[in-house]
């Protein structure tokens, strides 16, 4: 039996892993999936991190393809019906995992309708921060009291996921729009390739239009 941790680079799971080795948990195994889609400052923290974190080691999972040269392929945005990002991520995750190992993942307390919809992996999952009690915001605080702040991108959002999900709320795209010009730039350029729209009947020019015509609306959400 093994026990690995599954670090996604955001506050909820790197308050897990820095509490697990804290409290001298097992650990034989740190995972973070790189699809090539987060942000700068994301990459930053994980050097962070696996300075904090020696003598064990961060290993980088990567799909057969980056995330990109996928979507350059596919010429398709991820869909609620068809998550192929998501589905990506899960089996680098998954490579070599027995049925008889740990995986420990960062679901923060008050998560469970995501815990109990599906179990994705086939070995035994762990969910740490549930057992603790910890929500999202004592996850962050944590983390700030460890010296960990990704530059400020908790400061612009909720949540720190792919900089480029279609799942992710209008505020937090209008927010990328204005805070991250060079990203949505390539955001732009993806959408002019791509056979469907990046939200259902949405285009990125739709999303760039209302921003510009009510962005005052979504100031209200910073």
């Amino acid at each position: 039996m093994r026990h690995i941790v599954s670090l996604s680079g955001g506050k909820d799971s790197t308050a897990m892993l820095l509490r697990m080795i804290e409290l001298g948990t097992p650990i034989d195994e740190i995972r973070f999936f790189d699809g090539g889609w987060e942000f700068p400052q994301m990459y930053e923290h994980i050097e962070q991190l696996k300075e904090l974190c020696y003598p064990f080691e961060i290993k980088v999972v990567k799909p057969k393809a980056s995330l990109m040269e996928i979507f350059e392929k596919l010429r398709y945005f991820p869909q609620v019906n068809e998550k192929w990002c998501t589905r990506e991520k899960i089996n680098a995750i998954s490579r070599g995992l027995k049925r008889t190992d740990l995986l420990y993942l960062g679901y923060a307390y008050g998560e469970y309708n995501r815990i109990l919809k599906r179990r994705w992996f086939r070995c035994r999952e762990v969910y740490p921060l549930v057992e603790w009690k910890w929500t999202e915001k004592d996850c962050l605080r944590y983390c700030y009291q460890k010296g960990f702040t990704w530059n400020g991108l908790y400061e612009i959002f909720d949540r720190a996921s792919c900089w480029c999900c279609p799942f992710q709320p209008k505020r937090s795209l209008y927010k990328l729009w204005k805070y991250f010009p060079e990203l949505w730039e390539k955001l732009r350029e993806m959408q002019k390739i791509a056979k469907n729209t990046f939200k259902p009947n949405v285009s990125v020019f739709d999303l760039e239009e209302e921003f510009k015509l009510k962005g005052k609306q979504y100031e209200l959400f910073e």
